[in-house]
């Protein structure tokens, strides 16, 4: 597997706001000097944790997480846009 950051997000996300640009934000403000800062933020890999029957959309394609966790392996999508359909409480972690 190739080279990867990591970065984690936990806390409430609101409806319908895409997480992607926040991930992008907390990033620089951790390394103001990343290839980020010319660069938008395409996660390869994702591990979410919430609430059981949680609904949100990867990329504009909506998932339930059944259980409490959902995970999708390095390189099977490029993460561009990731958002809830309600507001809930997260703990992600993400690499790109």
């Amino acid at each position: 597997m190739a080279m990867v950051t990591i970065g984690s997000f936990f806390g409430e996300a609101q409806k319908d706001v895409d997480l992607i640009p926040i991930f992008r934000e907390n990033e620089l403000s951790k390394n103001p000097d990343s290839f980020l800062k010319t660069a938008s933020l395409v996660v390869k890999k994702i591990a979410i944790s919430a609430p059981s029957g949680s609904k949100f959309k990867i990329n504009d394609a909506e998932f339930l997480i059944p259980g409490t966790t959902f995970e999708l392996a390095y390189g099977v999508v490029d993460i561009q846009k990731l958002s809830f359909s309600e507001n809930t409480e997260v703990t992600i972690v993400y690499a790109y």
